[in-house]
């Protein structure tokens, strides 16, 4: 049974999508702390707002977390003549 990681996913151009991520700490080791898990949390929403990504929700445990993230349909910027 193969448990890496799965292939990318097919995005329908022109539509949202939402992904859930999940990532872990290597060996499985319980590093996050709460004050590690307020840490990455911040990160999560300056990394959302930086790459236009909603966070539809999250959960961080103490060795891996989830994401739930809605990227919105590109959207075309008119070039405005000043």
């Amino acid at each position: 049974m193969d448990v890496g990681m799965r292939g990318a996913r097919l995005k329908v151009v022109g539509q949202s999508a939402v992904y859930h991520c999940v990532t872990w700490v290597v060996g499985g080791a319980m590093l996050l702390d709460d004050q590690a898990k307020e840490v990455l949390r911040k990160q999560m929403c300056y990394m959302a707002r930086f790459c236009e990504v909603e966070e539809l929700t999250y959960c961080i445990m103490g060795n891996h977390f989830h994401v739930l993230a809605g990227v919105p349909e590109k959207q075309v910027v008119d070039d405005v003549a000043a």
